[in-house]
């Protein structure tokens, strides 16, 4: 039978532990909040970045908590969302393409840079040994990183980037499952 001072140091232990993973985990947010931070600067509005950066700090927080392979996961679609992010707000602000036929030139850039940033998530994917949980969550990660720029669009921009990461990220996910079978 343990002693109590054996628990007590058996807790302290453990409340160590946690807290040095929560310290680890916690580096995730260094990432988002820059995020938030140049969406603010560059006109987001302020209940989108709130939302979607309440969204991605406790989603990559609590990712980063459970394993590193998600930590990873989180990252990759972090930086996957970031042409998705800035690709719809530059050609906005530089007027590189003018509104044809009523149709928002940044619907489409939405959707192209969905699917670059789907396939790169993809091909990242299939290095890691749990490929569908890694796709999972960078997918996920993508989407809301990309919604913050992709959002100028209105909901069009928004499902055209969503729409993007699947078509660019289905190929790859489909290529590989047909190998392994």
């Amino acid at each position: 039978m343990a002693t109590t001072s054996d628990r007590a140091l058996a807790r302290r232990g453990r409340w160590m532990y946690e807290l040095g993973r929560a310290r680890w985990a916690s580096r995730v947010l260094i990432l988002v909040l820059s995020l938030l931070i140049l969406a603010r600067l560059i006109g987001r509005p302020m209940p989108l970045v709130l939302s979607l950066g309440a969204l991605l700090a406790t989603g990559g927080f609590g990712a980063a908590m459970l394993h590193d392979r998600y930590a990873r996961a989180f990252r990759t679609g972090v930086l996957a969302g970031i042409p998705a992010f800035l690709l719809p707000l530059l050609i906005r602000a530089l007027d590189v393409l003018p509104p044809a036929a009523g149709l928002d030139p940044c619907i489409p850039a939405s959707f192209l840079s969905g699917i670059a940033a789907g396939w790169a998530v993809s091909r990242l994917s299939l290095d890691e040994q749990h490929r569908l949980a890694f796709w999972a969550v960078a997918v996920v990660t993508t989407a809301a990183t990309g919604s913050l720029g992709c959002s100028v669009a209105g909901g069009g921009g928004v499902l055209g980037m969503i729409a993007g990461v699947v078509a660019g990220s289905a190929p790859v996910v489909l290529r590989s499952a047909t190998q392994r079978s």
